[in-house]
């Protein structure tokens, strides 16, 4: 008997499924994609790409909704399996009403709060001067939240992830 197919998941919304060894099918993992909104659409972009070339599903929280901002990045957190963070040289929109945390970090801390796995790319480089943030401020926070994301991140290390000499990016 053939093994089962399954249609390649092309969108947010597809979940696909995975065939064992044994021919049975095995659930695919979901993704949250968490990253600053400016300056990483590319590197986003990217891993939508191969999460749903390897037959997984993704979800983020790009899309408007009628929910308070920060409660529906949360809620979209909780309905994935895995949390994927993608840190540039941006720390992000710092939120007042949260003590001045951007909305990437407090997706983490949900993510941590959960028992998610945390699976962390730290990109050194930009592409992208909406990227950058030059806010010493900003900077700081940054850099107190990568130390944060390697104390969590899955297999005990992010990956840093830097340009090649000849200008492609890579790890």
């Amino acid at each position: 008997m053939p093994a089962p197919r399954r249609p390649s998941p092309t969108t947010s919304e597809a979940v696909g499924d995975q065939v064992g060894a044994s021919g049975s099918l095995l659930p695919a993992h979901r993704f949250y994609i968490s990253s600053p909104f400016q300056g990483l659409e590319q590197e986003r972009e990217l891993c939508k790409q191969l999460i749903t070339r390897r037959g997984h599903a993704y979800g983020d929280s790009y899309k408007g909704s009628t929910e308070p901002l920060v409660q529906t990045c949360q809620a979209d957190v909780g309905a994935n399996d895995h949390y994927i963070l993608i840190l540039g040289l941006r720390y992000g929109t710092r939120l007042a009403e949260h003590g001045g945390k951007s909305v990437t970090e407090l997706e983490f801390e949900e993510a941590v709060r959960l028992g998610r796995p945390v699976h962390a790319f730290f990109i050194r480089y930009c592409v992208d001067e909406k990227g950058i943030d030059y806010d010493p401020e900003g900077q700081a926070a940054l850099a107190a939240f990568r130390a944060r994301v390697t104390d969590h991140a899955t297999g005990g290390v992010p990956v840093e992830c830097r340009p090649h000499p000849d200008g492609r990016s890579g790890r």
